[in-house]
C-alpha cells in the first residue's frame, strides 16, 4: 500500500511538472508572438515617419541649399517666415515656461493637495483636448478684438503668443508637474533638515535635479509652437508687411507653417509645382529646425545642470 501511494504521489508530481512545462511553453510562445507583433508594427511605423522624412528632404533640398530662398522675402522666399518663426518661438515660450512653471511649483509644493488641485487638473485636461482652431478663434474674438481695441493692437504677434500660451499651457503645466514629482522626497528633507527654508530648497535642489524634465517639457512645447498654424491664422495674420524683420510684437506676420497653408490654399499666383517644390523646402526647413532647436536646448540644460549641481 506504502508503495502504490509512493507511486501515485510520483506520477501526481510527474503530471504536474508536465503541466507547468506546457504552460510555460505557452507563455513563452504568446509572448514571443506579442512582441513579433509589436516589432512589426513599430517598424512599419518608424518606416513611414523615416519615408516622409526623407521624402520631405529630398523634394526640399534644392531650396535649402539656395540661399534666395533662406533669406530673401516674397511668395518665393522663407527669409521672413523663418525670422517670424524664430521669433513668435522666443515671444511664446518667454510667457510660457516662467507661468506654467510657477503654477506646476505652487501645485506640487505648496497646494494642499485636495478639490481645489483636482479641478486644476481637470480645466487643464480639458483645455488641452481642446483643438487649436477653436483656441484661434477664441484668441481672435478676445485677444485681437476686445483686447485689440481696448490697447491698440489687432491681429499681431502678442495675439499670436498668448494664444500660443493658453494652447501650450496645459501641457506645459503637466510635463513640469511630472518633473518635479520625480524629485524624491528624501531630498527635500535633506535639504530642510539642514536648515533650509522651502523655497531655498525649491530652487537649490528641486529644480536643479528636475531640470531634465523641464528641459524635456520646453522642447515638446517648442514643436507645438513651431508646428501650429491654426490658431496663428487668426491671431497673427498671414501676410508680412514691407518690413517683417523687426521685433515690433504689434504686427501682423506669418510663420512657416501658415506659409505652407497660404501656398496650399491659395497658391500665391506660383505655378503648381512651383508650390509643391516651395512648400517640401519650408517643410523641410521646419524639420531641420526643430532637430536643431531640440539638440540645442537639451545641450543648454545638461550645462546648466552641471552648473547648477556643481554650485
Amino acid at each position: 500500500m506504502m508503495q502504490q501511494a509512493t507511486q501515485s504521489q510520483a506520477a501526481d508530481k510527474q503530471q504536474r511538472i508536465a503541466g507547468l512545462e506546457r504552460l510555460v511553453k505557452r507563455l513563452h510562445t504568446s509572448n514571443s508572438i506579442a512582441v513579433t507583433i509589436l516589432s512589426i508594427v513599430t517598424g512599419l511605423v518608424v518606416l513611414g515617419f523615416i519615408s516622409i522624412i526623407v521624402k520631405l528632404l529630398l523634394d526640399g533640398l534644392p531650396y535649402l541649399i539656395n540661399p534666395d530662398f533662406l533669406v530673401g522675402q516674397g511668395v518665393g522666399a522663407v527669409g521672413a517666415q523663418i525670422f517670424n518663426t524664430l521669433y513668435i518661438l522666443v515671444f511664446a515660450e518667454i510667457l510660457l515656461i516662467p507661468i506654467s512653471l510657477a503654477a506646476a511649483i505652487y501645485l506640487i509644493e505648496y497646494a494642499p493637495q485636495g478639490k481645489l488641485v483636482q479641478a486644476i487638473h481637470f480645466a487643464a485636461d480639458t483645455l488641452n483636448g481642446v483643438p487649436s482652431i477653436v483656441l484661434g478663434l477664441f484668441g481672435f474674438a478676445f485677444f485681437a478684438v476686445y483686447l485689440g481695441h481696448t490697447f491698440g493692437f489687432n491681429i499681431s504677434r502678442l495675439a499670436g503668443a498668448l494664444t500660443l500660451l493658453c494652447l501650450n499651457f496645459p501641457i506645459a503645466l503637466r510635463l513640469f508637474e511630472d518633473a518635479l514629482t520625480s524629485v524624491s522626497r528624501e531630498m527635500r528633507e535633506g535639504g530642510l533638515a539642514l536648515g533650509s527654508t522651502k523655497w531655498h530648497t525649491i530652487r537649490t535642489v528641486v529644480l536643479p535635479s528636475a531640470l531634465p524634465g523641464i528641459v524635456t517639457g520646453i522642447v515638446l512645447t517648442a514643436g507645438k509652437i513651431i508646428g501650429e498654424s491654426a490658431a496663428l491664422v487668426f491671431t497673427m495674420g498671414s501676410t508680412n508687411p514691407l518690413n517683417s524683420f523687426t521685433l515690433n510684437p504689434l504686427i501682423s506676420s506669418d510663420t512657416l507653417t501658415v506659409h505652407i497653408w497660404y501656398l496650399k490654399t491659395s497658391g500665391g499666383g506660383l505655378p503648381y509645382n512651383v508650390q509643391n517644390a516651395i512648400s517640401a523646402g519650408s517643410s523641410a526647413l521646419l524639420i531641420v529646425l526643430l532637430l536643431v532647436i531640440n539638440l540645442l536646448a537639451r545641450l543648454v540644460g545638461r550645462i546648466i545642470q552641471r552648473r547648477v549641481t556643481s554650485a
